[in-house]
């Protein structure tokens, strides 16, 4: 089981590192032009210049400290800008002062590792959850699968932003507490370190709200713990998520950005419920419904989105991993409630954190089907057979989905 697992992981980094360099090829695009107007993303074209100025190194000790921290752009946390500094930092000390007639490649690598790299990291670290890479096969499904999403590559190709890292967070955020194996010990506060990582880059994390109680009544009941280690180990993973909230956002020790980032949030939080114009539009609507043209585009068809879900559901009451699935689905569920029925605007990014975990979960369909193929009864295996044809086609047609889609995607940026 040991060399499988090696093996699996050693196959994945493969792949991994593959889908690494292929990505490079649509993010070293200028699309034709030397401008930055033109071939930096909006959001890049805003964000850009935060890390030129953290690079600065210009006037005395205060001035530079204040430009490291005081960074300004309080839509998203420190860690965000402050990753991406760290992976220019070699080429600004190398380069000196010529550092900055290098927009282009500097955005090349701010693509390439604070988006592309974690990407490919947390789609591993998925799949390891899921199958502990005990399956060669099952981790292959999963991790290609994951990768090949169209909302996943879209992020991945020709832009910088803190999603990635974010999902990421997500990610370990579930590892460290399959890890932990209901102990609530060092790898349970690691957990809380990671899932305040994810509240510091994009607030994310708060929507642990659930799946930590979960988790908590879990390991009470298997492990007959007290009450007072329960409340102790409740308060002590709270007090850890802000503690590196606030020592990964170091800004907030001072007030005046401290309320600039306030007043941004509140303002953001107004435009997620309302949308980003001050009109009506339909695209604004609020309902899953409203949702439909974002998951067909960005995921696969509507009956697709079903299936998935009903893995994560079916792996909530069978199979080995059921207590992941409660936390998978814990987590799942009041982030839909949110995102479907109170968020306005519908770009697919929005939808990552949400549906990469579920489709994550896709390999708890196998394992019913597993069980009827060995049945002493003929019907049994007859049917087991036949879901398992079904099974197959529906992987095919999704994957012929996702792939097709993400083909048209990155030849946007070839030759260019």
């Amino acid at each position: 089981m040991e060399n499988t697992r090696k093996k699996t992981f050693l196959i994945l980094a493969i792949i991994g590192a593959i889908y690494f360099a292929l990505c490079f090829i649509p993010n070293a695009s200028t699309l034709g032009s030397n401008n930055p107007i033109v071939f930096l993303d909006r959001d890049e074209y805003v964000t850009y210049p935060i890390v030129e100025r953290m690079l600065a190194f210009d006037g005395d000790i205060h001035r530079i400290w204040g430009s490291l921290i005081i960074y300004g752009d309080y839509h998203y946390g420190y860690p965000f800008y402050f990753l991406s500094m760290l992976v220019l930092l070699p080429l600004r000390l190398v380069q000196g002062g010529d550092f900055f007639n290098h927009v282009a490649f500097n955005i090349l690598l701010l693509r390439q590792f604070i988006n592309v790299l974690p990407m490919v990291a947390m789609a591993g670290v998925l799949t390891y959850i899921q199958t502990h890479f005990r399956s060669l096969w099952k981790s292959l499904l999963i991790f290609l699968l994951l990768l090949t999403i169209p909302a996943v590559v879209r992020s991945n190709l020709h832009w910088w932003h803190p999603d990635a890292l974010m999902l990421l967070s997500i990610a370990l955020t579930f590892l460290f507490l399959d890890l932990d194996e209901f102990r609530l010990g060092r790898y349970f506060y690691l957990a809380a370190a990671a899932c305040g990582l994810a509240s510091a880059i994009k607030l994310m994390g708060f929507f642990f709200f659930l799946a930590i109680p979960v988790y908590l009544l879990i390991a009470w009941r298997k492990k007959k713990y007290s009450i007072g280690k329960f409340a102790r180990s409740a308060l002590l993973f709270l007090a850890v998520m802000i503690a590196v909230i606030v020592l990964s956002n170091p800004f907030l020790f001072y007030k005046s950005p401290r309320d600039e980032m306030l007043a941004i949030q509140s303002f953001k939080s107004q435009e997620l419920t309302s949308g980003y114009e001050h009109e009506d539009s339909l695209y604004y609507s609020k309902g899953p419904q409203y949702w439909r043209w974002t998951l067909k585009v960005s995921y696969g068809k509507i009956r697709s989105i079903y299936i998935f879900a009903a893995a994560l559901i079916l792996g909530c009451f069978y199979g080995p991993r059921k207590e992941a699935n409660w936390l998978r689905a814990a987590w799942s569920a009041p982030l839909a409630v949110y995102l479907l029925w109170f968020v306005s605007p519908k770009p697919d990014h929005y939808l990552l954190p949400l549906l990469v975990p579920i489709f994550s979960t896709i390999t708890n369909l196998t394992y019913p089907l597993e069980k009827m193929r060995v049945a002493a009864v003929k019907w049994k295996q007859v049917l087991g057979t036949a879901g398992w044809l079904l099974f197959a086609i529906f992987l095919f047609m999704q994957f012929i989905d996702q792939i097709t889609k993400s083909a048209v995607l990155f030849s946007k940026y070839l030759g260019s």
